[in-house]
């Protein structure tokens, strides 16, 4: 996974930690989809972010398992047409 914070903005290209992110209600800004092999998911930069993230990875945070998977279906379905560049 590569996590690209700056100070506004976001950028990760793991799936799973994007997805969590929408579930929790964070604002996705776009996908970058210039690299064919690699998406990255492009959110707005809270200051709890990075806890939240780490949370998520060492499995020390929970999420609603529907609004996890609304949150995975909405990804894929902006991932794979042209609704965001």
């Amino acid at each position: 996974m590569k996590n690209q914070p700056d100070n506004n903005n976001f950028t990760t290209s793991d799936f799973y930690a994007a997805a969590f992110l929408v579930a929790k209600g964070y604002r996705l800004l776009g996908i970058d989809k210039a690299d064919s092999r690699r998406f990255h998911f492009i959110f707005t930069n809270e200051p709890d972010r990075p806890q939240l993230v780490s949370a998520f990875f060492a499995g020390l945070v929970e999420v609603n398992a529907k609004e996890f998977v609304s949150a995975i279906k909405e990804l894929k379905s902006l991932m794979y047409n042209d609704a965001m560049n």
